[in-house]
């Protein structure tokens, strides 16, 4: 009896032995990551980040863990040479950051280049990922995850809107890149580069007049403060993914990666889900803020449309690389179907001017 007890202790002492190792090689493998984004915690786009850091944090039972800088707190907008440099493990980046150096990427940056109804952009997001992450990996970080992190791309402006040819002349309008600056002066404007954490006091001040800046942005910046004039050619500009530098993706396990990639889709799918709810919960909020809403008419689209036509077919298109016009490809195949004029929310059309 004595010795069948002594056998039950001793299994009982190496069960003990080997799940305190279990725990110490469990706790040794754990990562903190360092995750950036230039957005607020109350941005749309960061509860799509926060959807993905958390379902990574589950899969792994809090192995992998993410310590999240809002806000630019850590690089500003600087998010992939961070993620080269080894600053940061992971971030939320945005195609005009790094368009103006990486022109492969600059096809993105073009008003009306990708679609935006939701089911448009689940199929254009899952198309695009690979390309774009083949571009991003020669610059130092992975893309593994294109989810829809920004709503469409108004014109808000201080005291004005901008509805016609003759209404764009003389306005300064904060642009982000140098993309987006070319088909401001094609417009008709006159761009100011700004970072969105300088936006606020220059509308205030009128420092610019009106600013390129998406509807949740418009929000979250809090813009509709100094500026409640939206003139409603809502449409794409930038792409955003969820991104992971090269360090830290060869550290990770095949396991881990592959997960990553899965929790990656899920926050996609969720995130179209939420897309149109939250494209409509976003005007609602900023018209209670008393925000004032116009839809130009056709033919100013028209104008419009054909000027962003210019910047990618003349500007960008001839000086791309063969991961360029793969872009343009895709790309291509899509913008015959994009839908410029709203659908969703207060289209009223803008007065004469």
């Amino acid at each position: 009896m004595k010795r069948a007890v002594g056998k039950t202790a001793l299994r009982a002492t190496l069960a003990a032995i080997f799940a305190s190792a279990a725990t110490f090689a469990s706790t040794a493998q754990a990562q903190l990551l360092q995750f950036a984004t230039a957005f607020p915690e109350s941005d749309f786009s960061s509860q799509v980040v926060k959807r993905w850091t958390d379902g990574v944090t589950e899969a792994t039972n809090g192995r992998i863990k993410f310590n999240i800088h809002w806000s630019g707190s850590l690089v500003g907008n600087k998010m992939v040479d961070a993620m080269s440099d080894g600053v940061v493990d992971a971030a939320l980046s945005f195609t005009p950051y790094v368009s103006g150096e990486i022109i492969d990427l600059a096809p993105l940056d073009v008003p009306f280049s990708f679609p935006l109804d939701a089911e448009g952009l689940k199929a254009f997001s899952g198309e695009v990922l690979p390309v774009v992450d083949a571009i991003y990996e020669k610059r130092g970080s992975r893309a593994v995850a294109a989810p829809p992190v920004i709503l469409p791309d108004p014109v808000t402006c201080k005291d004005r809107f901008v509805s016609s040819e003759a209404s764009w002349k003389g306005v300064k309008i904060r642009t982000a890149g140098r993309w987006q600056a070319e088909t401001i002066s094609r417009w008709g404007g006159s761009p100011v580069v700004l970072a969105p954490g300088d936006l606020y006091t220059a509308l205030d001040l009128g420092t610019v007049n009106c600013t390129l800046m998406v509807l949740n942005a418009v929000v979250s910046l809090k813009l509709y403060e100094p500026a409640k004039y939206i003139t409603r050619i809502d449409h794409s500009i930038a792409f955003g993914t969820i991104n992971v530098s090269n360090d830290t993706w060869n550290r990770l396990s095949e396991d881990d990666r592959k997960m990553m990639l899965k929790v990656g889709q899920d926050t996609v799918e969720w995130g179209i889900a939420e897309y149109t709810k939250a494209y409509e919960r976003t005007l609602e909020e900023l018209a209670s803020h008393g925000a004032r809403f116009c839809a130009p008419p056709k033919e100013e689209f028209d104008r419009l449309i054909a000027a962003a036509n210019d910047v990618f077919e003349k500007a960008i298109a001839p000086n791309t690389s063969a991961d360029g016009k793969a872009l343009i490809e895709l790309i291509n195949r899509y913008r015959g179907h994009v839908v410029a004029q709203p659908t969703v929310g207060d289209v009223t059309p803008c007065p004469a001017s």
